[in-house]
């Protein structure tokens, strides 16, 4: 029980402070906000490094266990031993690491990010599925805006750059708005609930 109550104390005072330090300006809120931000970089820090330990032991019982796929998990410690090895003795601005960064881990990004382009397709085949009125609004917009983007749309109609611009700088934007607040309001009501000890999961074992 004691162990629950220590960090839930912690992350109730530290809440408290951030949130009247925003709100009051007093000065010496002001200064114990700026130190918990700075608190906050170092356990980020160490929280990073025990993803990254976490994460080699994980595949390494893979690799010691020849799970099935256990070659892309020896594939990604070799990876990521040689890279951080690499950064800790050239530093970030060293050629070779520039090197492997610029010809190697650059591409493959480029690469996973482009299969993307799968999904979304797949998503908009399932979307543009006419069953609904919502459907086909979407559907026509999506329609138009293509076409507004396109040398052919405007030689259809030559205003049909003008509509493509506006579905996107009016119902687009007001759509993103509404999501956009909907979820600030999610995040304030989670921060909520973690500053005052309602929300535990993140505690893991200790928040059962």
């Amino acid at each position: 029980m004691f162990r629950k109550e220590i960090p839930l104390t912690i992350t109730f005072v530290s809440g408290v402070i951030l949130v009247f330090a925003w709100l009051l300006k007093v000065p010496v809120l002001k200064q114990a906000s700026a130190e918990l931000v700075r608190w906050n970089v170092v356990v980020s820090a160490f929280a990073a490094g025990l993803g990254g330990a976490n994460l080699l032991r994980i595949h390494y019982k893979r690799v010691n266990t020849r799970k099935e796929t256990w070659v892309y998990s020896l594939i990604l410690l070799v990876a990521l031993v040689c890279f951080v090895t690499l950064g800790i003795s050239t530093g970030l601005n060293g050629k070779t690491y520039r090197y492997v960064w610029t010809n190697l881990l650059t591409p493959l990004s480029a690469t996973t990010f482009s299969l993307n382009a799968f999904w979304i397709s797949s998503a908009a085949y399932r979307a543009f599925r006419i069953k609904t009125g919502e459907a086909a609004a979407l559907a026509v917009a999506a329609v138009l805006v293509m076409l507004g983007r396109v040398g052919i749309g405007e030689i259809i109609y030559a205003k049909m750059p003008a509509i493509a611009d506006w579905i996107i700088a009016v119902p687009n934007t007001a759509g993103m708005r509404g999501v956009t607040i909907g979820g600030a309001l999610g995040a304030v009501s989670v921060c909520f609930r973690v500053v005052l000890g309602l929300e535990r999961s993140h505690f893991g074992g200790l928040g059962e």
